[in-house]
């Protein structure tokens, strides 16, 4: 009988602590080294992730995006240096889609302006320079790495669909007048 409850306790016990896997610690490793930038520093407190996206986001400019896509940079070197193998499990952690897609998503709005006004060349890249576009490229890859090209193709349709003035052009000029139609090889 105590052989039986010492059988039972020891999975119970491995089944409410299931064994760490290598991308568990890799994914620690990550936030570890983003804790600073991505997590809240406190109950009150919104990350500095949180509070350098709406200084860009209301500056608009290179000035007040600056901080934003510097540890953006950071991030996406720490997500690019993770194994293959883990992924499915970045990619499926909430945070990193969270802030992954959401940076995407004011680089477009960024370049694309607020009015969607301006010639083809404006539109297409906004005040944003070749590091910015770089950065855009490199967070592009990932998200097709992490979420496949179905997933991505529907995030960046809804993306354009959303932006100023974006329903009074065809899905083709949306598209070549956003920074999803750059080269990124």
């Amino acid at each position: 009988m105590a052989m039986v409850a010492l059988i039972a306790g020891y999975f119970l016990i491995i089944a409410a602590n299931p064994p760490r896997t290598v991308c568990d610690e890799q994914l620690d490793l990550f936030k570890q080294s983003q804790k600073s930038f991505l997590l809240n520093q406190g109950k009150t407190q919104r990350s500095m992730a949180a509070q350098l996206y709406e200084l860009c986001k209301s500056e608009n400019g290179p000035g007040g995006c600056f901080d934003l896509f510097l540890n953006l940079r950071k991030m996406v070197e720490d997500l690019e240096r993770m194994p293959k193998a883990c992924r499915q499990a970045a990619g499926e952690d909430a945070l990193i889609k969270q802030w992954l897609l959401k940076s995407m998503t004011l680089m477009v709005q960024l370049a694309w302006g607020e009015m969607g006004a301006g010639g083809y060349q404006a539109k297409r890249r906004g005040w944003l320079d070749a590091a910015d576009l770089r950065l855009f490229c490199r967070m592009k890859n990932l998200a097709v790495r992490f979420y496949g090209d179905e997933q991505f193709h529907a995030f960046r349709e809804s993306v354009m669909a959303d932006l100023p003035n974006a329903k009074a052009q065809s899905r083709d000029q949306r598209w070549m007048g956003s920074i999803f139609s750059i080269p990124c090889d």
